[in-house]
């Protein structure tokens, strides 16, 4: 924005919630692919959990999710355990048993309508819809 000489805040301001909407869809979805993509599909081999890394999946299941045995293997596992091991299959079991993926998806969902709830909001400024709507289709749904 700056390079284009847009100087108003209100522009700005206007851009900042879709934007950081997205952004945090972005992580969120990021952490679902770790876990849930297939390497050949992803390109790599997650390792959110070895890394014990607080992302969405995680953050969802331990808190919010989770049985007390369920958050008991976590405390043993998570963040212990090798790459593509019988500990790391186990959480991702875990993350399936409480409904990660459709809860996930459903996220995804109400990601992408709040991202487009604001397109009246950053045209009323002057700013071109279309520019958020480009990054959003790059990242919607993404496999990747």
């Amino acid at each position: 924005m700056t390079v284009a000489g847009i100087q108003h805040q209100a522009a700005y301001d206007a851009a900042r919630e879709p934007l950081l909407l997205m952004g945090v869809y972005f992580q969120a979805q990021d952490d679902y692919l770790d876990a849930f993509a297939p390497p050949e599909t992803l390109g790599k081999i997650g390792t959110d959990i070895q890394d014990k890394k607080c992302g969405w999946l995680f953050v969802q299941a331990y808190h919010d999710l989770c049985s007390k045995e369920q958050k008991a293997y976590l405390d043993e596992h998570y963040g212990k355990c090798k790459v593509q091991t019988e500990e790391e299959n186990k959480i991702k079991d875990i993350y399936r048993e409480i409904g990660l993926e459709e809860k996930y998806k459903a996220y995804e969902a109400k990601s992408f309508k709040d991202i487009m709830a604001y397109q009246s909001q950053v045209e009323e400024v002057g700013l071109p819809w279309e520019i958020i709507e480009i990054f959003l289709k790059k990242v919607y749904k993404r496999t990747k």
